[in-house]
């Protein structure tokens, strides 16, 4: 069933032993991200391209629609199986992704700098955190055998067994109980910043405001314009739910009843689904005041525009507290999704905020305006734990500049 996955990281651990001994260059960079041009690599490339004129960052992506849209901004970027995309990859020094490192090339990283800028702070627990994931998904039969058998070690070689030299983490606590074990990596390893992505968030609507003209398409600037006329912006973004069922039907959302409360209090909700989630939304398309998020615009940069997160289980729930905005947990499924998921045991201790358990509920917060920020002391708890409060602004690439010497 695995022989395809087996026999192509097999090759892969072979290529990344030979090509150790390639030279590369500590001022080419190589960024990537899973699907396209997103997320935190995508925020610290632009970052790097304005503030470090030392470095040469190029974009190496999957995507054959990034390679246009960034060259018509003036940046560099090539296709991971070009030829130009193979040799700068093959000759860069640092490599920088959010999610594994096959999302710039697996087969020529042998050599590079890894740099893990991870996506998403929260309280799940995966990687060598989730081991009965992997037991379950591969027919292992215990972990011994995840630790000793090549067989396993080949089949995850890029999920699990290639270790971040550089590891982001937003705070000591979350580095030591979720990112060091997460992919066993040493403490040390792991460095404490604030994610490129969530800069955005904490400089407010005139810097995002700013970014989105240089940087995002025209429909992006279109929909903050839009906004600006309610007196109230709602955006729901529910997690990704592994069970293949329309979770928005269970949700029992009645968008007629949902749209006319809104249309009254003078507000507009955003849904914004997960990239994983395959459900079909086009009939939100009739209401005035819910409009489905367009996939085009960067999320990051129009979350300063917004007043009030309905979320669940998502570690969006995380990035929005850095605004000390409101917050709904609208978390209609709770025992099912807690049931199936990993290590969300600490949910009601870390995820504070206005909850509602039904629509009738989420229904009465929205018709009543509630104010559902979290309160100080609540807040002030979770901001420690999963942001030391916003401490760690390091210039990231500085720090990798010096680790790398």
């Amino acid at each position: 069933m695995y022989t395809k996955a087996y026999i192509k990281n097999l090759c892969a651990f072979v290529m990344r032993c030979i090509f150790r001994i390639f030279p590369r260059n500590k001022s080419k960079w190589v960024f990537g991200a899973s699907k396209s041009f997103r997320d935190n690599p995508k925020y610290l490339f632009l970052w790097t391209k304005e503030n470090h004129k030392e470095i040469r960052p190029i974009w190496i992506t999957h995507n054959r629609n990034d390679v246009p849209f960034l060259r018509n901004l003036g940046m560099e970027s090539y296709y991971f199986f070009s030829m130009r995309g193979l040799y700068h990859t093959v000759s860069a020094k640092v490599f920088i992704s959010d999610h594994q490192i096959r999302d710039i090339n697996l087969y020529l990283s042998g050599g590079a700098y890894y740099v893990n800028l991870w996506h998403g702070v929260g309280i799940k627990k995966v990687r060598w955190q989730a081991p009965s994931y992997y037991i379950g998904k591969y027919h292992l039969k215990n972990e011994d055998e995840m630790n000793n058998s090549f067989k396993f070690r080949m089949l995850a070689y890029s999920e699990l067994f290639i270790k971040p030299d550089f590891l982001l983490a937003p705070s000591l606590i979350q580095a030591q109980m979720f990112y060091s074990p997460m992919l066993r990596v040493k403490l040390n390893n792991c460095v404490l910043g604030f994610p490129p992505r969530s800069r955005l968030l904490i400089e407010g609507k005139e810097c995002a405001k700013c970014f989105i003209q240089k940087y995002e398409p025209k429909e992006t600037l279109n929909l903050i314009d839009k906004l600006s006329g309610f007196d109230k912006v709602y955006i729901y973004m529910p997690t990704w739910r592994s069970y293949e069922n329309d979770f928005i039907a269970e949700s029992k959302i009645d968008w007629d009843v949902l749209n006319e409360t809104l249309h009254s209090n003078n507000a507009i909700l955003l849904l914004r689904l997960h990239m994983f989630t395959k459900l079909n939304m086009s009939d939100i398309c009739k209401y005035d005041n819910i409009l489905l998020y367009p996939s085009i615009s960067d999320i990051y940069a129009v979350l300063p525009f917004t007043d009030c997160l309905i979320t669940d289980y998502s570690s969006i729930y995380t990035d929005f507290l850095t605004m000390n905005k409101e917050v709904i947990l609208f978390i209609y499924d709770f025992n099912k999704f807690i049931k199936e998921s990993h290590g969300l045991d600490d949910y009601e201790k870390y995820y504070l905020g206005t909850r509602a358990y039904d629509f009738e509920q989420l229904l009465d917060i929205i018709r009543c305006n509630k104010d559902c920020h979290i309160p100080k002391e609540q807040y002030e708890f979770v901001m420690r734990f999963f942001w030391d409060n916003n401490e760690h602004q390091i210039d990231i690439v500085e720090e990798i500049k010096k680790r790398i010497q």
